[in-house]
């Protein structure tokens, strides 16, 4: 929905940059952790990237697009590491 109009129905009745909550206004996010290293040390912070999520949602027909906000921290992350599933 960046151009303005909604991709399913074509209206530009867009309401855009919803923060998505969770349940008892729990905020959701995506996290991307790094694996342990096979000889992990004593001592050790492992780097992650965290992003919650802004919704945008046509009005005349409810479709919605979901971005996530630190998308650039995500994409440096899983660049170096792939995501824990």
């Amino acid at each position: 929905m960046n151009n303005g109009t909604c991709p399913r129905c074509g209206s530009a009745e867009i309401i855009s940059g919803l923060h998505v909550q969770g349940g008892d206004t729990r905020t959701v996010y995506v996290d991307i952790v790094e694996p342990d290293p096979p000889n992990r040390p004593f001592i050790w912070m492992p780097q992650n990237a965290r992003s919650q999520f802004l919704a945008d949602i046509c009005g005349a027909c409810g479709y919605t697009e979901f971005q996530a906000e630190n998308y650039k921290g995500l994409n440096e992350i899983s660049k170096k590491f792939s995501p824990r599933r």
